[in-house]
């Protein structure tokens, strides 16, 4: 097969760019209206952004081969792990420029925030508006020390900064595209309207903006809020139709943290460990070429495998800690790359939630598989842990399709993969968290199947080297589903092609898995997702409860 080159160039025209492949994932998305503003309102920012060339192709060898590129001769575990800095907001409460005054406008919700099932119920909303700029520029990123490499950042860095937002506290995020690509930015987990979804073709076009309105609210049940479905670890990301793939490869992702009454509560009596010891952590397999410019190969449809392993934007960095208790929020930010966590010492994590949402008691997990999006909220208990301690991938991939084996019988490698150290340094911390296995966290509602007014099917099949949902491709113009407003219906994913594994994602809405294989999904996979696993000639049946 021909090698393609792609260079980071002043001007990108859309058919030149049609050959971007975007991953493993598959998504089925609920589209909406769009609104327009004034584009003569958009804001650039004075000066100029660099135009280096970011990527050269190579052709790559496979994973598990000894010819991984690592820039500039680096020794593993010899760099810091650097935690994203939180985005600042521009203003609170009064907003810093006219909302939706901007070339893609803003979502109708911003000005009429009331329940569309229940018109006379507002959102739920205590705290003022909070309103962010956030520019999605081309950057120059040290992965490792001293060698730069061009790429992409929201707000100037790789991974971007993470937002932290309340429930009932609505956020705007006016995001300012200074690429010469579009973009769409998906708030991954998020209850948003459909115009601040990132649905693929709702662009945010070079040179021009789109301001997100975040409600940060709850649903209702029975016309009351329903808090146990407050979110708390998402994640945001390019989702731009056709290039979204090297989008986020290049840099195009942060972390978007929700916290809550209850949540406050249980980290103000100790029973989560507080702010310091709360360290968001996104794992990224990534390409390098000889001259430590990024490798993404255009021309490969079956995902992008890395050979260089990354935790916050570093490759293979060291963390100092403390003998104490730590929260982990892992987030696999992979383009096809599943991983199967554990650490070095063989202790178990205390899994406090999956996806965006905390589980109604903490459990106790030995390993954590995560497929790409999917994020585990982990505690790790390194009280009196050895004085170095790895987060190690142990499960066997060298295909972008799938891993080897299946979800009931993975194949694991004998020499595992080390993505992270822990410098686990001092005495023992007498105000660590309490939390273990077992201890009650946020209450979950669960879902009955004979409430399920609906059932429906998508049946994901491979042909003529693209993909089809039910034999339909993918046409932005056409819902797959129109569910109505205050139902449950039942969906049965299932994957008809045994050479791939897939994680269906959902938005703007979770699912409860109930059948995953023919029997009770693990208590890992019971409550609510917002991503599911199909391994090759799988099947998931979930409820979605649409509000």
């Amino acid at each position: 097969m021909a090698e393609a080159g792609l260079a980071m160039r002043n001007t990108t025209d859309r058919r030149g760019i049609l050959v971007r492949g975007v991953g493993a994932g598959v998504g089925v998305a609920m589209g909406g209206m769009a609104s327009s503003g004034d584009g003569s309102k958009d804001r650039k920012p004075a000066g100029s952004v660099s135009q280096s060339r970011a990527v050269n192709q190579r052709r790559g060898p496979a994973i598990g081969a000894a010819v991984a590129v690592i820039p500039g001769g680096y020794q593993p575990f010899t760099q810091p792990c650097s935690v994203p800095l939180d985005l600042q907001p521009t203003s609170v409460g009064v907003a810093p420029w006219q909302p939706g005054a901007v070339f893609h406008g803003i979502a109708p919700e911003f000005f009429d925030r009331r329940y569309a099932e229940f018109p006379d119920q507002p959102f739920f909303e205590l705290y003022p508006t909070q309103y962010y700029d956030l520019r999605v520029q081309r950057v120059v990123h040290e992965y490792v020390p001293g060698v730069r490499t061009p790429g992409y950042g929201y707000g100037g860095s790789i991974p971007g900064p993470t937002i932290r937002a309340r429930v009932g506290q609505p956020v705007v995020v006016r995001t300012y595209n200074e690429l010469d690509v579009e973009l769409s930015t998906h708030l991954h987990g998020g209850h948003s309207p459909a115009h601040s979804d990132g649905y693929p073709n709702f662009y945010v076009l070079p040179g021009r903006a789109r301001d997100y309105f975040y409600p940060n609210t709850v649903p209702l049940r029975n016309a009351q809020y329903d808090f146990t479905e407050s979110p708390s670890t998402m994640w945001f990301h390019d989702h731009a139709m056709d290039v979204a793939g090297p989008n986020v490869w290049y840099g195009l992702a942060g972390f978007y943290l929700v916290t809550d009454q209850l949540e406050d509560d249980l980290i103000r009596s100790n029973v989560l460990p507080a702010t310091a010891y709360d360290i968001p952590l996104v794992l990224q397999d990534r390409k390098f070429n000889p001259d430590g410019t990024l490798f993404y190969n255009l021309l490969d449809h079956n995902g992008q495998l890395g050979d260089v392993w990354l935790a916050n934007g570093r490759v293979q960095p060291f963390m100092n800690m403390q003998r104490r208790k730590y929260r982990l929020r892992l987030l696999n930010g992979c383009n096809a790359r599943f991983l199967e966590l554990r650490l070095s010492t063989g202790q178990p994590f205390t899994k406090l939630g999956k996806d965006s949402w905390l589980y109604p008691a903490a459990i106790e997990q030995q390993t954590i598989l995560l497929a790409p999006g999917q994020r585990a909220d982990v505690v790790v208990d390194l009280t009196d842990a050895p004085n170095e301690v790895f987060l190690e991938n142990i499960l066997y991939q060298i295909d972008g399709r799938k891993p080897a084996g299946s979800l009931a019988k993975p194949v694991h490698m004998q020499q595992p993969q080390q993505w992270l150290k822990f410098v686990v340094e001092g005495s023992r911390q007498p105000d660590s968290a309490s939390v273990v296995p077992g201890t009650l966290l946020r209450p979950h509602h669960e879902l009955n199947p004979a409430d399920a007014v609906a059932t429906r099917v998508f049946e994901f099949q491979r042909r003529n080297g693209a993909w089809q949902i039910n034999k339909q491709y993918f046409d932005p113009a056409i819902a797959a589903a129109t569910p109505t407003l205050g139902t449950i219906e039942r969906w049965i994913f299932r994957n008809s092609t045994a050479g791939w594994w897939h994680p269906v994602h959902v938005h703007l809405t979770g699912q409860q898995i109930i059948r995953l294989n023919g029997a009770p999904p693990p208590l890992a996979d019971r409550f609510k997702s917002d991503v599911v696993i199909l391994d090759g000639g799988g099947e998931a049946e979930s409820l979605l409860d649409f509000r």
